[in-house]
């Protein structure tokens, strides 16, 4: 019996066809998907500490375990180790780089009874290290530095806040607000915005320490923030997250959540909130809104904005984070680690990098490529304590 065979043209069309398709050997990356890409990975010889800042070209680092103390580490862009300063005590606040050093407060610990003793503020040479002044501060659990024009603005746990230039290590003002202060404050330009133990969200004008908003809330605020319009948003104890509006045009608002709010971050026209039913919310700020809401596996544990574009996420339970888009509220990437490694601090997005703090090492990671360093490492420089 005679066959006709098929053109040889018909069957080599048919095999392209199949191997074009859609799954056929291997699967084809999600359309949106992000290439995040590990720049480098900085070991500490001790436990990391909480503490982690960058000024755009270098990197700042607070580690030390109890016993050795703390201490600052200093790296370039590229993860290269410029230089690193003993200080003795705990790091008990943020860290601040501005044109003028580094600023952070160390406390230290009485070792019969475990109490909290001295706490200072410290100017630190973000070239060398090298200390240029310190300041006595009032007794507190925890501080936070803010900047303002060429001075530091230091809000106090126990209800103080006041303003020293940069330069000199001189106090400008001090105002005692309350008798104590809960949730992180918010920085917003020529303000801050604090929340007191009696229920009061106050907002402070920073060139002069002057009260510009006092407003009494009906529960316990747990957090605080503001929009890019100017929006006060409060988060509190029993899920409801509010808009404060100081203006007679516009009236405020209130969303409801299943949980205590942890975390409100202003962004745009939204803000997004973090609350313990293990969501994550971006709210329309000028009508409270839900624009989309994301569920966890477990409470948000971080919460970063990246360039205005996505939400780096991380949960409790996760040994890594999430990146969601923050228009469509969309997971568009992810960043893992290893089973017994959680990042520890906020992330801080700066010089086009990503860089995270676990409790096993530092790390950079990049949307769009790593880029070449800013600064060149110079010799490693180690002064000693000032006291």
């Amino acid at each position: 019996m005679h066959r006709t065979p098929f053109p040889k043209i018909i069957i080599l069309f048919a095999i392209c066809a199949f191997l074009s398709a859609p799954g056929a050997f291997s699967q084809t990356k999600a359309t949106g998907d992000l290439d995040v890409t590990k720049c480098w990975m900085y070991q500490s010889a001790d436990a990391t500490g909480p503490v982690l800042a960058s000024d755009g070209s270098r990197v700042f680092l607070g580690v030390g375990g109890t016993l050795s103390g703390a201490r600052v580490e200093t790296l370039a862009l590229d993860g290269k180790k410029i230089w690193s300063t003993d200080l003795g005590g705990d790091i008990s606040s943020n860290m601040l780089p501005l044109y003028s050093g580094l600023f952070l407060v160390t406390t230290t610990k009485l070792n019969e009874t475990g109490k909290t003793g001295i706490s200072v503020l410290r100017s630190l040479s973000k070239e060398t290290g090298i200390p240029n002044w310190t300041v006595k501060l009032p007794d507190a659990k925890a501080y936070f530095l803010g900047g303002f024009n060429d001075e530091i603005v230091v809000v106090s746990k126990s209800g103080v806040i006041q303003s020293i230039n940069a330069k000199s290590g001189i106090v400008k003002w001090k105002r005692e607000i309350a008798e104590g202060f809960v949730a992180d404050p918010a920085f917003t330009g020529d303000k801050v915005i604090v929340a007191t133990t009696a229920k009061q969200v106050f907002v402070i004008t920073l060139a002069t320490g002057e009260i510009d908003l006092v407003r009494k809330t009906m529960f316990g605020i747990t957090a605080v923030g503001k929009t890019a319009a100017g929006e006060i948003v409060i988060g509190d104890e029993r899920g409801n997250v509010t808009s404060i509006i100081n203006s007679p045009e516009r009236s405020d608002w209130k969303f409801k959540t299943g949980g205590e709010i942890s975390r409100i971050i202003g962004d745009h026209d939204h803000v997004l909130v973090t609350s313990h039913d293990n969501f994550v919310y971006s709210i329309v700020s000028k009508n409270g809104a839900i624009a989309w809401k994301k569920r966890l596996a477990g409470r948000v544990s971080q919460i970063a904005n990246v360039s205005d574009k996505f939400a780096l996420i991380s949960g409790f339970e996760e040994h890594g984070a999430v990146l969601i888009d923050l228009i469509k509220g969309k997971v568009s990437g992810q960043i893992a680690f290893a089973d017994d490694e959680s990042i520890i601090a906020p992330p801080i997005v700066a010089s086009e990098l990503i860089f995270i703090l676990t409790n096993n090492a530092a790390y950079a990671y990049s949307l769009s490529g790593c880029p070449a360093p800013k600064i060149k490492a110079a010799t490693e420089q180690s002064p000693s304590p000032p006291f």
